[in-house]
């Protein structure tokens, strides 16, 4: 009895043994997935920051293409405005005067926040964007008038 005995105690042991060695590798294997997804998601994420980025100048250089438009075309107003203003004979010429310095003002800070914006980042772009439509938007409206007293 006592080799029998002796022999299922070595049978245990064995089994014992042997999920012993299966734990080891599950949780060998646990680990490399672990590992693996944890290299996935981080491969993820650094796609998505990088396609919000692409995104993002995409959307950034959209808009001063449009701005760089609108500021050209206010600049070349400004100036057929002051040729304008230049043919004039006086005392008229003398009276707008005046407001075509304070147009030309007004696009001389339009000039400024324009560069700006060139090179803002997001934080600040997105004010400096609004801001300089606004001014822009001013500034037509005083091309506009001056135009009417010329007519």
């Amino acid at each position: 009895m006592k080799p029998m005995l002796a022999s299922v105690c070595v049978a245990v042991a064995c089994v014992i043994a042997s999920c012993g060695e299966e734990a080891d590798k599950a949780a060998a294997k646990a680990k490399e997935t672990a590992a693996a997804a944890s290299d996935a998601a981080t491969t993820a994420a650094a796609a998505a920051k990088d396609k919000v980025a692409e995104t993002a100048t995409a959307a950034k250089d959209a808009a001063i293409a449009k701005i760089t438009d609108m500021f050209n075309s206010t600049k070349a107003k400004v100036d057929e405005l002051s040729k304008k203003v230049d043919a004039q004979a006086e005392p008229l010429k003398g009276s707008l005067k005046s407001g075509m310095d304070s147009i030309k003002s007004q696009l001389a800070t339009a000039e400024t926040k324009f560069n700006e914006l060139k090179s803002a980042g997001g934080d600040k772009w997105s004010a400096l964007s609004t801001d300089l439509t606004e001014k822009l938007g001013k500034l037509g409206t005083s091309i506009s008038e001056m135009m009417s007293k010329l007519k």
